[in-house]
């Protein structure tokens, strides 16, 4: 069998066993990105932060986090006043002693930086609320609940590709009305099939791959929105979208003939897509 068939099959069996998200992470499964690791973290918050306008007294808001809450901390090295962190599940650690250790290493890496005083608690919610943050987990529903017009950076990475398919233009639509006027979204977006680095998803037509059970639970779901297709969506709620970077596969990772019959016109430019960065400001 396939690799990317094994991964399927396993991810299909192990996520009906009766254990939650945060055991599998724990033993390397089901892992939802990097912002629980200090470097990466400040990488990722240097290149979005260098779109914004102004560098210093900005609000931001991140789509899915993932493992840790990490770059609400860091933020206010970079001019943050506080960074809101949204995704679908309660997946962040809530280990205080874990934040504090990646805290303490990233001051002694980069000692020319300083942030502000942080409350260490137990209750990670308490040192979330003293660097300005919060942390929601219901999605699209904890976007409606956010005050309009209130953030001046809305970010992600490797996020946008994972947002439901049925929930992407409600998504932008959302992050459309959070925006300030002046504000910045960044988006680095990873076409990839996260099975295998190619194009494995796109083997399967919609009827199965959007059935709850077949991906969106077992940790492989992908929704398979090209880069011209979140383009024109995004321009179509009201944002102005510049590709800031791409990269491309040198030739097609998979036959056209083995993609699922909806997707064998599409244009190849769109199909060797695999990294964008997007970058989007009000019209």
């Amino acid at each position: 069998m396939k690799l990317w068939r094994t991964k399927i099959f396993a991810k299909l069996v192990l996520s009906r066993l009766p254990f939650n998200y945060r055991f599998w992470s724990r033993i390397g499964l089901f892992r939802h990105g990097g912002m629980d690791e200090f470097s990466y973290v400040w990488k990722v918050l240097e290149n979005h932060t260098s779109k914004l306008d102004k560098s210093n007294d900005w609000i931001g808001l991140e789509l899915g986090p993932g493992d840790g809450l990490l770059s609400a901390f860091m933020a206010p090295a970079l001019g943050s006043l506080g960074l809101t962190l949204v995704d679908t599940g309660d997946f962040a650690h809530k280990d205080a002693g874990r934040y504090h250790q990646q805290i303490t290493q990233f001051l002694n890496t980069f000692p020319d930086v300083t942030l502000p005083d942080i409350v260490y608690s137990h209750d990670v919610n308490k040192m979330l609320s003293s660097v300005g943050g919060r942390y929601s987990s219901q999605g699209l529903q904890s976007l409606k609940e956010l005050k309009a017009n209130s953030f001046d950076l809305i970010f992600s990475q490797a996020v946008l590709e994972h947002v439901r398919h049925k929930e992407f233009k409600n998504t932008m639509r959302e992050c459309h009305r959070l925006l300030s006027t002046n504000g910045v979204m960044s988006h680095v977006v990873d076409f990839k099939d996260h099975l295998g680095g190619g194009l494995n998803n796109m083997r399967f037509s919609s009827s199965l791959w959007e059935r709850d059970w077949f991906s969106a639970d077992s940790g492989f779901y992908t929704n398979r929105i090209k880069l011209s297709e979140i383009i024109s969506i995004c321009e179509d709620v009201g944002f102005v979208v510049e590709v800031h970077s791409i990269k491309r596969w040198e030739s097609l990772p998979i036959r056209r003939d083995q993609l699922a019959k909806e997707f064998h016109d599409l244009p190849e430019d769109d199909l060797l897509v695999f990294d964008a960065h997007l970058v989007m400001r009000m019209q």
